[in-house]
């Protein structure tokens, strides 16, 4: 079990509780199949703040639920927001790097690991320049959704080996450092290709003090 230190890294074991459930009622994206694999980030993360919503202790706010709520001063805006004892804000990619074919996806890994991307669509690498810049009196953590490929490259690969990864990514191509706060694994989605996984969680490590 993890030692979690977070209200995100909470969370990341309650959407790991409720992702069958989720991908039982979110649908089926009609041109990529059945269950909550082929969904977009916001969806997915949307779909699953309304499922622990009511069971978790503290409020959860979304882009798509409250956009006002996660906006930060500049206007950006994070992609999560959980409030209890403390508020945290919280930066949120998926972890998909095949299609929902089994094909590699060509933007998937660079989504994530890129130190080169920070324009649309920015890598996740560059959302934590972007959560340690952000003036905000609240702590900042980040969250992914890993779906571990079933079959070919990376199917070996387990969540906390991806959440290390990309903390060591993290460390080295920018200035600041992320913690591994959670990995909370799950399977048996109904997708045949993005069946299993983990929900990660890392939060900052070094909250800059001008701001509490």
């Amino acid at each position: 079990m993890d030692d979690i230190s977070t209200l995100t890294g909470e969370l990341a074991h309650s959407f790991a509780g409720a992702i069958n459930q989720v991908d039982e009622s979110i649908g089926e994206n009609k041109t990529y199949g059945e269950g909550i694999g082929p969904h977009d980030e916001n969806g997915q993360v949307d779909a699953l703040v309304r499922e622990v919503r009511d069971g978790f202790d503290g409020r959860l706010s979304t882009v798509k639920s409250d956009s006002a709520s996660v906006r930060y001063p500049d206007g950006k805006s994070a992609d999560l927001v959980v409030e209890g004892p403390q508020s945290e804000f919280c930066e949120v990619k998926l972890f998909r790097f095949q299609k929902a074919n089994g094909h590699p996806s060509t933007q998937g890994f660079s989504k994530v690991f890129s130190p080169y991307q920070d324009r649309n669509p920015r890598s996740f690498i560059h959302d934590v320049n972007k959560l340690a810049n952000a003036e905000i009196r609240a702590s900042k953590t980040l969250l992914g959704i890993y779906y571990r490929p079933a079959r070919g490259a990376g199917a070996d690969i387990t969540g906390r080996e991806i959440a290390q990864k990309f903390a060591a990514d993290v460390e080295l191509w920018t200035d600041n450092t992320v913690l591994v706060d959670a990995v909370a694994p799950f399977s048996g989605l109904q997708h045949d290709v993005l069946q299993r996984g983990a929900i990660l969680a890392w939060s900052l490590g070094e909250q800059p003090e001008r701001f509490f």
